[in-house]
């Protein structure tokens, strides 16, 4: 390793321990035990998300972008995005088609490869589901209700 590029790296380093270290932790509410409603408009009020779903995806599940100036957690990964949806809320954009039954789901995407969130998971007891979005790299925690 070169010397000229150890500030960097330092900086870098510094950067990502004050991101963990300021980071607002949600993954109490990954036990399950709040309906989508809840799980988002907490973090709607809260100003950590945006109130608009970036996508909304062909199942009716929205996706929030965390503002700007958030930095969250959830069972000490780095959040990425937030997701859910519940039939018949007017929260949630809906674009399933009558014939389709539509379900309850929230959750959020993280920063990590799969088995670590698993890991965490089956250490708080949750209910939760894990869901590789990339390999080693993002994962969804999934509660269906």
């Amino acid at each position: 390793m070169k010397i000229s590029h150890l500030p960097r790296q330092v900086a870098f380093g510094a950067a990502l321990v004050s991101n963990v270290i300021y980071a607002q932790e949600i993954g109490a509410s990954l036990d399950c035990h709040l309906g989508p409603h809840t799980f988002i408009e907490q973090l709607v009020e809260q100003k950590q998300i945006d109130p608009i779903p970036m996508r909304v995806s062909a199942d009716s599940v929205n996706a929030y972008r965390l503002r700007p100036d958030q930095n969250l957690t959830a069972l000490g990964f780095k959040v990425r995005a937030v997701f859910g949806f519940s039939p018949n809320d007017d929260m949630f954009t809906q674009k399933i088609s009558e014939g389709e039954t539509p379900h309850r789901v929230y959750g959020v995407v993280v920063m990590a490869a799969k088995e670590a969130v698993s890991e965490r998971i089956r250490e708080t007891g949750s209910p939760a589901t894990v869901r590789e979005v990339m390999p080693l790299l993002m994962t969804a925690v999934v509660c269906e209700k």
